[in-house]
């Protein structure tokens, strides 16, 4: 009766994803957001949780995409998208992030914002892990408040690379910190080449989505991406800002 109910949920997010998607000419989530190198230092927690992602001292390197998730203007609070992809073990493991509180209860609730940083972006999901659920989390490490506006944001890290430690709870227990990611110029906005995340397909080592809500949020995500991103050629670009331009001699988008 469980997995019906879940399939059936499922399969109505889905529909509804795609609706959305059709409308909005392909993501219906996240439309807008900047790409950046990203470097991932993992060092631990002192503890083993069982999966080479939480457990190894190691460093990674790929991609993260910043992004707001209604597309709405700054300065209107929108619920804010940190996505990342790199490489380990031949695999090209997913995170997606959104803001979220930092409390028990807080960290299961989305929370719009209006600014990248200060500000606590979990993975809202659990996770698996040797028999155990957790979730993730990314928390910015900023001098000073930093606007959820993609110009702002294309111009600090261009100034220095920005910070968030990487975390990770049970679901009730204390945040651990297991390592950090640095976000690197140039600042590049996907609108010609659309970036898209399935972290459900691709779930780092040793994890596991788990949950039924899980299982619902796969539908709506296969739903989506079955429609493709018409983004291409017609000037979407990330709001509120004069999209940034890369350096001379940096990678095209």
């Amino acid at each position: 009766m469980a997995r019906s109910l879940t399939t059936a949920a499922g399969t109505a997010l889905g529909a509804a994803f795609n609706v959305a998607a059709h409308l909005r000419r392909g993501r219906p989530l996240h439309p807008a957001g900047l790409l950046f190198d990203a470097e991932l230092r993992l060092h631990g927690t002192g503890r083993t949780w069982g999966s080479p992602f939480l457990d190894e001292r190691t460093v990674l390197r790929g991609t993260a995409r910043l992004s707001r998730s209604a597309g709405l203007p700054p300065p209107l609070p929108d619920i804010l998208g940190v996505a990342l992809r790199w490489e380990q073990a031949g695999l090209h493991p997913e995170l997606l992030l959104a803001t979220t509180g930092h409390t028990a209860l807080g960290r299961r609730l989305l929370r719009p914002a209006t600014r990248w940083a200060p500000g606590m972006y979990g993975s809202l999901f659990p996770y698996e892990v040797a028999g155990r659920r957790v979730l993730l989390g990314g928390l910015p490490r900023a001098d000073r408040p930093l606007p959820a506006r993609f110009d702002v944001l294309a111009r600090e890290v261009e100034r220095a690379p920005l910070l968030l430690d990487l975390l990770v709870a049970t679901p009730s227990g204390p945040w651990q910190m297991f390592g950090e990611v640095r976000l690197r110029p140039p600042a590049r906005p996907d609108a010609a080449a659309p970036t898209r995340f399935n972290p459900l397909r691709h779930p780092a080592p040793g994890l596991r989505p788990a949950g039924w809500l899980q299982r619902v949020r796969g539908f709506a995500y296969d739903a989506a991406q079955r429609v493709p991103d018409q983004g291409a050629g017609h000037g979407r670009e990330p709001l509120g800002a004069e999209p940034p331009r890369a350096r001379a001699g940096s990678r095209p988008p």
